[in-house]
This record gives C-alpha cells, sequence and structure tokens, in this order.
C-alpha cells in the first residue's frame, strides 16, 4: 500500500521563499518608527491647539498655545472680564483630554528627534479667532518635522 505525499515541493518552497523576500524588501522600509513618531507628535499638535480653540469659546476666555521645539502646551487667561482685556496674561493650565505620557497635562512632549517650530505663541480670544493682541486677528502656522504645516486661519480660528 502506498501512502499519497504530503508536504511542499521544492518549487513551492523557493517561490514562498522569494515572495516572502519581496514583501519584507517591500514593507520593512515603511515600518520606520520616525516616521510614526513624527506623525503621532503631529497630530497631538493638531489635537492640542483644536482643543485650545473650543476651550477659548467654551469658557469665553483667552486661551494661549506655547510653541517650542520640544513641546506644545496650552494656558488660559486668569482675567475677570475677557470681552475688554487690554493685555493677555496666559497663566492657567488647560488640561488636555489625552496628555502625553510624561509631560505636563497641559502639553504634548515632542519624542527624540522631532521637533516643532513656526509660531512660537498661539492665541484664541473668546470668539475662537487666532489673533496677536486684543481683537487683532492673525494667522499663525506650526511646523513638524517631515510632516504638514499646521495652520490657524485668524479670522475664523479654523485649525486646519
Amino acid at each position: 500500500m502506498e501512502f499519497p505525499s504530503r508536504g511542499f515541493t521544492t518549487i513551492e518552497l523557493i517561490t514562498v521563499i522569494i515572495l516572502i523576500g519581496i514583501l519584507s524588501a517591500v514593507a520593512i522600509p515603511r515600518l520606520d518608527s520616525s516616521a510614526f513618531r513624527e506623525r503621532g507628535f503631529r497630530d497631538g499638535v493638531f489635537t492640542a491647539v483644536s482643543h485650545a480653540r473650543r476651550v477659548a469659546v467654551a469658557s469665553r476666555r483667552y486661551v494661549c498655545v506655547t510653541v517650542t521645539s520640544s513641546m506644545v502646551s496650552v494656558t488660559r487667561d486668569a482675567g475677570t472680564s475677557p470681552e475688554t482685556a487690554a493685555s493677555i496674561n496666559c497663566t492657567i493650565d488647560v488640561a488636555l483630554p489625552a496628555p502625553t505620557a510624561g509631560c505636563p497635562s497641559n502639553a504634548v512632549c515632542a519624542p527624540n528627534g522631532v521637533s516643532a517650530g513656526g509660531s512660537s505663541s498661539i492665541i484664541f480670544d473668546p470668539l475662537g479667532r487666532s489673533i496677536s493682541a486684543p481683537n487683532t486677528a492673525a494667522n499663525a502656522s506650526i511646523t513638524i518635522t517631515n510632516q504638514n504645516t499646521i495652520t490657524v486661519v485668524g479670522e475664523t480660528g479654523y485649525v486646519q
């Protein structure tokens, strides 16, 4: 009695090995962790800036976004009459919905090898507009290493 052969032929094994080699040559470069860190930081900054605008409108206060090369933080004005503020003094931390681990609750910290630049400060007024001084609309932008620029439109405060 003869048993049917089981297993793979040599040609089938070589074909599978070649396919695995081609897939790994294409997929491994796409798994570069720096691209994930850069995109993650950009998404975190975008969320923080959008949150700052929403907090400004909801609390009817000036909210400031401070940008350094290693961190983006959100604070709000402590003034008592936000509609008539002559100066803006953002000193109260605004907690972010999902703060970065190992970072203050009001900030997004850049991972190693990733940095932020562009506007050093963005201020949202109680109407959600991006301003440079009370009642003076101003566009702003934040750049992240190897990522699309985050832009804030002055007149509307729209974050894109």
